[in-house]
């Protein structure tokens, strides 16, 4: 990425909010639920962006925003310029193959009645590119055997069906790659082999990968940069190892100290940053800084007018360095790890 490259996928005041209704036989309308709240984040070409933050936080609902599979309530998605919000069903079709998915569970997203080899053949099918050899060449691509198209999805293991879903999101040559926590569940012995492929097929291909996951250690290996997520919001972003290094937003630091070290002098002897609570309800968000129910450094550390300011602003992300922002009135950068 040079610093006059244009961004492959910009996205700007994405908003996303679903209703909330009553029970009983007429069912209005009683509040929303504010899963996205004005996030904004470049993915430019050839690049991973590893976008972090606990369940619910509203990554995965960010993730199919960005493919037009939810309807976006306010924002916009610009892919190569063309902002696809506002495109129906048949206008998205020509950008699907160059926007595609891999899902959470590798089971669920394949379809039980199907051989691999129409699983992965049925994309080509609907865009009148199927060809028995591209079949075979995508399941050699992932490091499967042809000679198993024949098989079910149930008889494969959990990584194996994951670089099944792979296939078939590559089916089409796509530019971009959403990966919904595509290791979250799998054996750790597995989620490296199936990391090395994402980044191997990245350099064949020249893909760019919005990489959705709650496990930092995996998205320090695999991404350029990150943009951790709270409640809605993105709270700070920045390239992956100055991220780690000065981690300037309380929300990133307790998510940093939080990870193991392998080295046990070093684990026994590194600050360790513990919230307390729960995560506010999405329905009624708190005011100002949407972190500030949880902070440590709120709770201890700032002064009532400090306090005021943080319950009544919503912080911007403001720049700490070259491609580093952080959405706190009272940011201050610490090294974890």
């Amino acid at each position: 990425m040079t610093a006059d490259a244009s961004p492959i996928i910009s996205v700007r005041g994405l908003v996303k909010h679903f209703p909330v209704r009553s029970r009983g036989v007429v069912r209005r309308r009683i509040g929303d639920v504010h899963a996205v709240c004005g996030v904004d984040f470049d993915i430019f070409s050839h690049e991973t962006l590893g976008l972090v933050g606990e369940s619910g936080c509203g990554k995965t609902t960010t993730g199919r925003l960005l493919l037009n599979l939810l309807p976006a309530t306010a924002g916009s998605v610009l892919f190569e310029g063309r902002d696809i919000v506002p495109l129906s069903r048949a206008q998205m079709r020509p950008v699907r193959r160059e926007m595609q998915i891999v899902f959470q569970d590798p089971y669920a997203s394949l379809d039980p009645r199907m051989t691999v080899n129409e699983i992965i053949a049925e994309p080509l099918r609907i865009h009148g590119l199927y060809a028995r050899d591209k079949v075979r060449d995508l399941l050699q691509m992932v490091g499967l055997s042809p000679e198993h198209g024949n098989r079910y999805a149930h008889e494969f293991s959990g990584g194996q069906r994951q670089r099944i879903g792979v296939a078939r999101a590559l089916a089409l040559r796509p530019k971009v790659l959403v990966l919904d926590e595509p290791v979250s569940a799998l054996d750790v012995s597995i989620q490296a082999g199936v990391v090395n492929l994402l980044e191997d097929l990245q350099d064949e291909l020249g893909l760019s990968y919005l990489f959705i996951s709650h496990d930092l250690s995996v998205v320090r290996h695999i991404a350029d940069r990150v943009a951790v997520m709270y409640l809605g919001r993105i709270v700070e972003t920045a390239p992956v190892e100055d991220l780690f290094r000065n981690a300037a937003h309380p929300y990133t630091q307790a998510l940093i100290s939080a990870i193991p070290v392998p080295d046990p002098r070093k684990e026994r002897s590194r600050r360790r940053i513990l919230l307390s609570g729960d995560v506010p309800s999405p329905v009624v968000p708190p005011s100002g800084c949407r972190f500030r129910t949880r902070c440590p450094k709120f709770a201890d550390r700032l002064s009532d007018d400090e306090r005021q300011k943080c319950t009544t602003e919503i912080p911007a992300l403001t720049a700490r360095g070259v491609g580093h922002e952080t959405a706190c009135h009272f940011a201050e950068a610490l090294t974890l790890i």
